[in-house]
């Protein structure tokens, strides 16, 4: 991708926007990026063992959620059905959307062992949205430079906060930590500023973290809980939009910078020489880093001052991680669906 905007003619318009919905469409094709997931120590206390069996569906278990959730949290527009920037201070729009990731969670209930070495089991996967209400806003700082029919290098600062809900699927729950509420923030820029001839085109930046969770897993009589996990995502996006009457399209391009940290901690009952006893295996400073593509687009209708919105996006499959794990077929690191609903304003 491009650091720089392509240069749109006054005389381009529409035509610019179609290009960069077929842009939006070829992005689906785009190469596979890297994925890594690394830890800490593996640590085992109560009785004799490696506990290289819990550490490795820990490693699995959090490789295949983070993803997930990441792409929840990353989203495609910065706000919905926005595009250009807004002409300078005190313009302001603002949206709230429920983004929700067509996701697979763990289903299968499956031993956890301290003895012996890392076993291969299934975990199943049960399609399980994965919702993320939000609010953003954009703030126009600086109107930009005028350019024939548009204005060029507008500012805008981007600010959001984003919740997260508690969900379950079987024996796997993401529970949130201190209220489920985080905050984003982030920049755009405008090549276009939209007009009534010229569609709007800006890129942004935006840092957004996800409200920091506990993954536990519950299968039988062992628990395993991955505390802790924080993921952030450093997201950049190109994104045109231009409105007709009541009616309006946005899409967009982006790429995605997702990165988790959390520590396990599990307990596992293990029958040793006939009796029943309960170990505790610890990982400390786990770690997931991934980078994807992203494309959307989005369709606005407008109901007075306010616009309803959806969005329809893809996020890109990284490198296919390798797993000792399974998930019912489906892969550590591949591609999702996401998709948004929202009302925006401008004002």
């Amino acid at each position: 991708m491009s650091a720089h905007p392509p240069r749109w003619s006054s005389r381009q318009g529409v035509a610019g926007l179609t290009a960069v919905m077929l842009t939006v469409a070829s992005a689906r094709q785009a190469p596979t990026l890297h994925a890594q997931t690394t830890s800490g120590p593996c640590n085992v206390t109560s009785f004799g063992g490696s506990g290289v069996d819990a550490c490795q569906k820990a490693r699995d278990l959090f490789g295949f959620v983070v993803p997930q959730i990441g792409v929840a949290v990353s989203a495609g527009n910065p706000v919905l059905g926005e595009g250009g920037t807004l002409g300078g201070w005190p313009k302001r729009a603002f949206s709230f959307r429920v983004s929700a990731v067509d996701g697979q969670l763990p289903r299968n209930a499956v031993p956890i062992s301290v003895l012996g070495p890392a076993v291969g089991s299934d975990f199943g996967a049960a399609r399980t949205p994965i919702p993320l209400p939000s609010a953003d806003a954009a703030i126009g700082i600086f109107p930009g430079i005028p350019l024939g029919l548009t204005n060029t290098l507008g500012v805008d600062v981007l600010i959001g906060a984003s919740y997260l809900p508690s969900v379950k699927e079987s024996n796997f729950e993401v529970t949130p930590d201190n209220g489920g509420f985080a905050f984003q923030y982030g920049v755009r820029v405008g090549a276009l500023q939209e007009s009534s001839f010229i569609p709007g085109l800006s890129v942004s930046y935006m840092r957004r973290k996800m409200p920091t969770v506990d993954l536990g897993y519950t299968p039988n009589d062992d628990t395993l809980n991955v505390t802790g996990t924080s993921v952030t995502s450093n997201t950049i996006r190109i994104v045109a939009s231009k409105r007709f009457a009541i009616f309006g399209v946005a899409a967009g391009v982006g790429r995605d910078e997702i990165e988790g940290s959390a520590s396990m901690r599990a307990s596992v009952r293990e029958t040793v020489l006939g009796t029943t006893r309960s170990a505790l295996v610890e990982l400390s400073d786990l770690r997931y880093t991934t980078t994807r593509n992203t494309a959307f687009v989005n369709a606005s209708l407008g109901l007075g001052i306010a616009r309803l919105v959806g969005e329809y996006g893809w996020s890109s499959a990284g490198t296919v991680r390798e797993t000792v794990n399974s998930f019912g077929g489906r892969k550590a690191d591949e591609g999702y669906r996401y998709g948004s609903l929202g009302i925006a304003f401008r004002f």
